[in-house]
């Protein structure tokens, strides 16, 4: 019995080391680390996790759907099949090749406006409808990956958008532009239709003609969600999900300016859209709206979706090759526009009200179209008029800024002042601009006071330095009529240069008095305001001398022989000579455009 017992207890003890031994042993290197027990999932967790159809699991023949609207925010469903997959279609992106499928594509190919159109395999997102031809028999199209859009939406924002970064200028040879893609065999974007409210045909080409995107294209719009909007276009219940669509605003209020896309996947707070660039703007900074469609007009070419804006529910973020990423509750700042127009006989006023998206690559384009639709709006024409305006804009961290002058037709003062003036505060290279607000008062006189400069004669042919001839400038007056001529006297400078002397005749508009070149925004206003107006006559009486600006100073009464000297010393990169010109002035009451250069003798 006992022998018995003893052996009990030593098979006892074999079976229990033998299952110790069987055990899972911990690592070395894993000695001082605790196995967690596995967790139970998290609901709010895994609703967050995005349910999407890899690309490995989409092959040729495989069935899906897309999702989209054709006509107001109703999201409507459309077949789809797979007819193979392009790798490295672009860099570090595949392409999905379909074919849509069903009624909705009976009359019209993939239209404009499509862009984003979720895609779905297995009841999962596997992309956006990107890419078709233009004269594609079939609807056939490209998807962008979900994965590389998801990519984009992963990437950190860096706090400087495009529209308020200055630009880094890129020096490069000239060179030929490269052959554009045939359009019957090149796949390329399907493209965001521009829809355009307020502007008449000119103002829409100079709009397509800033935005410069990729399958753009201008297309009539209206006052969706705005004031005077039907009942049934208001936002009501429409949200930006999947399918909707998807509208980033650059204009809106009176005039109205919206690119059309449609929204793929929303995960939290995020938003994807369009599956292609809108203009591969990088880091931006957008309004982006829920839209609604008023119809879907096919084509020949490329049908398109005609809509408007709804309701800002956030701000497109990234504008990268595979997308457009937004972010819902951010708000991106716009320029609020006030143009008012002022009959002075009648006391008629007509009043605009807009707002631009503040983007240096569109604002200051977008700014001159609007002011000039407003001109068109206002007045008919803008030629057989005069305009007296008086402009106000507000630079951050500036006190307001007022200019004031006279026009004919929409150009000469008015043009440098507002495209010059706009371009130079928000392409600063030294400094980062906001604008804050623009506005622009404008008597408009029903009378053609414009004048161009068509001869000028001297009374002699021969002077001495220090003497004083009398000069006969001719005008033509643009209404027609007698022609005009203007007598100015004017005095040869003591340090005229001996020999041929070019005297030059111009408007005041394009001529500043000696003023240095500024050195930041601070003294933009100083600089404009060394300009003469339209409306004076200007003689440039060249001497002998010659001004230094070195970096925004201007060094006067420099002898020559020390400029040498002063280019060699440090900072001497940025040394620019301006020959010293003595300039006579006369006013007159018309609009003076053009120049004139006559040429005399100065003997010693």
């Amino acid at each position: 019995m006992k022998r018995t017992r003893s052996g009990c207890r030593w098979l006892l003890m074999c079976l229990g080391l033998g299952l110790l031994l069987s055990l899972p042993t911990a690592h070395a290197d894993d000695k001082d680390v605790a196995v967690p027990r596995p967790k139970q999932p998290d609901p709010a967790a895994a609703a967050k996790v995005p349910e999407i159809c890899p690309l490995d699991m989409v092959t040729p023949g495989l069935k899906g759907y897309g999702l989209t609207v054709m006509h107001g925010t109703e999201i409507e469903r459309f077949e789809v099949e797979v007819i193979d997959v392009i790798p490295g279609f672009l860099a570090k992106q595949s392409l999905i090749l379909v074919r849509c499928l069903g009624e909705a594509f009976a009359d019209h190919q993939v239209v404009q406006g499509m862009s984003g159109s979720p895609i779905y395999f297995h009841g999962k997102i596997a992309g956006a409808l990107s890419y078709t031809w233009d004269w594609a028999k079939h609807p056939l199209a490209g998807v962008t990956p979900i994965e590389t859009m998801l990519a984009e939406g992963a990437r950190p924002l860096e706090g400087r958008p495009n529209g308020a970064e200055a630009p880094t200028p890129l020096r490069r040879k000239d060179r030929p532009a490269a052959p554009s893609v045939d359009e019957s065999t090149g796949l390329r974007p399907i493209g965001t239709p521009v829809t355009c409210s307020g502007y008449g045909p000119e103002a829409r080409a100079d709009i397509l003609d800033a935005l410069r995107g990729i399958g753009m294209h201008a297309v009539d719009g209206g006052a969706v969600g705005r004031p005077g909007a039907r009942p049934w276009q208001q936002a009501g219940s429409a949200k930006l999900e999947p399918g909707a669509a998807m509208v980033v605003e650059l204009v809106r209020g009176d005039f109205q300016v919206a690119t059309i896309g449609t929204c793929t996947f929303v995960d939290g707070d995020t938003v994807y859209g369009f599956g292609h660039p809108f203009q591969t703007l990088g880091e931006t900074l957008f309004p982006m709206s829920v839209g609604y469609v008023y119809m879907t007009v096919a084509s020949r070419k490329v049908g398109f979706k005609m809509g408007g804006a709804l309701e800002q529910v956030g701000a497109i973020v990234q504008d990268r090759p595979s997308g457009v990423v937004g972010h819902l509750g951010r708000k991106a700042f716009m320029l609020p526009c006030d143009v008012r127009f002022t009959n002075p006989v009648t006391k008629r006023e007509e009043h605009f009200r807009f707002e631009i998206a503040h983007n240096r690559h569109v604002l200051g384009k977008m700014l001159v179209a609007s002011v000039q639709e407003a001109f068109r709006r206002a007045e008919t024409t803008l030629g057989h008029n005069t305009k007296h305006f008086d402009m106000t804009l507000k630079v951050e961290g500036m006190d307001p800024w007022r200019l004031t002058g006279s026009m004919g037709g929409f150009d000469g003062g008015f043009q440098r002042a507002l495209i010059h003036l706009v371009d130079r505060i928000l392409n600063n290279t030294k400094q980062r601009a906001k604008l804050e607000w623009f506005k622009l008062h404008v008597d408009v006189e029903h009378t053609d006071r414009r004048a161009r400069i068509t001869n000028a004669t001297a009374g002699a042919d021969e002077v001495r330095a220090g003497e004083e001839v009398e000069l006969f400038v001719t005008l033509e007056k643009r209404d027609g009529g007698e022609a005009i001529r203007e007598r100015l006297r004017v005095r040869i400078p003591d340090d005229a240069p001996a020999g041929n002397y070019a005297i030059k005749v111009t408007s005041g508009d394009f001529v500043a008095d000696n003023a240095a070149e500024p050195r930041d925004l601070a003294d933009l206003p100083k600089f404009y305001e060394s300009y003469y107006t339209a409306t004076q006559l200007v003689v440039v009486l060249p001497t002998s001398r010659v001004d230094v600006d070195v970096d925004g100073r201007l060094l006067r009464g420099l002898p020559v022989s020390s400029i040498p000297r002063l280019a060699r010393s440090p900072g001497g990169q940025k040394l620019k000579l301006k020959p010293v010109t003595k300039l006579v002035t006369k006013d007159v009451p018309y609009v003076v455009a053009g120049s004139f250069t006559l040429m005399l003798r100065v003997a010693r």
